[in-house]
């Protein structure tokens, strides 16, 4: 009876561990498509407050979603070692500003730190499909204004 139920408590936990994965699978996508997302403004800043979360697709790449939802890329001057691999991250600024900037860096667990080289505010799906919706409703309006009547 006792190996039947280490049977079980095996199966069990191979079954949670491949929930896990295809779900760090799908988180590690979701990242890796921000990474390249269309740019809404760049040299943005952020109160550092308003962070909610971060990732880091590569060892290049942060990308910080704030409290509203709002994405922004952090790119660091060169490879930054372990931070695709970070589970916590500290973001310096200069001067002691409250604010996450061009001018920032982030320093890793180890006390590695990265500059970054840029900071970029992203724009999201729905904003895009909004703007191209936007461009497609004026260019319709002004075929209408231009055709002879």
């Amino acid at each position: 009876m006792r190996t039947a139920a280490i049977g079980v408590m095996v199966v069990l936990g191979l079954a949670l561990g491949g929930c896990a994965s295809s779900k760090g699978a799908e988180r590690r996508a979701a990242t890796e498509s921000w990474a390249t997302a269309e740019v809404a403004a760049t040299s943005a800043e952020l109160q550092r407050y308003r962070i909610r979360n971060w990732s880091a697709p590569n060892d290049h790449t942060v990308i910080i979603e704030a409290t509203d939802g709002t994405r922004y890329r952090a790119e660091t001057m060169g490879p930054c070692i372990g931070l695709d691999f970070a589970n916590r991250l500290a973001f310096v600024n200069r001067g002691g500003f409250e604010r996450v900037d061009r001018f920032s860096s982030v320093a890793l667990g180890d006390g590695t730190r990265c500059a970054f080289q840029s900071f970029d505010k992203l724009k999201t799906p729905e904003t895009k499909a909004l703007d191209s919706y936007e461009k497609s409703k004026e260019a319709n309006t002004k075929k209408e204004a231009e055709s002879p009547k």
